[in-house]
């Protein structure tokens, strides 16, 4: 039985913005913001494929209250931190609960378990 899918941390493809850097055509794993779209994409692909039915943990990119967010309304149940919080230290962590606090409150959520896969169901909406 799988408990939960960890959707989806690094590549090795190059988006534009990243290939245009001094140091962008380098080989390895990307990590952090460049990330952060086409993870989110790759999350929500993937809760629409389980129907909501398996724990799926987003990262990739996560950077701000709102890229948690983002995660979360795409269908992730918990949010993963490592590039981010590498560069910017734990002072990192109260200010993207501050900002994910903003966004459900903004969106008429009580919790980030109201706003999980939210983008999937109409009456989830809310002022998006």
């Amino acid at each position: 039985k799988v408990d939960g899918l960890i959707i989806s941390n690094t590549t090795i493809a190059r988006p534009a913005e990243v290939t245009e850097l001094v140091h962008g055509g380098e080989t390895g794993g990307l990590s952090g913001p460049p990330v952060m779209a086409a993870s989110t994409e790759l999350l929500r692909e993937m809760y629409a494929r389980t129907r909501g039915q398996i724990v799926l943990i987003g990262c990739g990119g996560v950077s701000s209250g709102q890229d948690a967010y983002d995660k979360i309304r795409a269908g992730a149940s918990l949010v993963q931190l490592y590039t981010a919080f590498a560069y910017q230290g734990p002072g990192l962590l109260p200010r993207i609960k501050a900002e994910l606090a903003d966004c459900l409150a903004a969106d008429g959520f009580a919790s980030v378990a109201d706003a999980v896969g939210a983008d999937h169901d109409p009456r989830k909406k809310h002022a998006r």
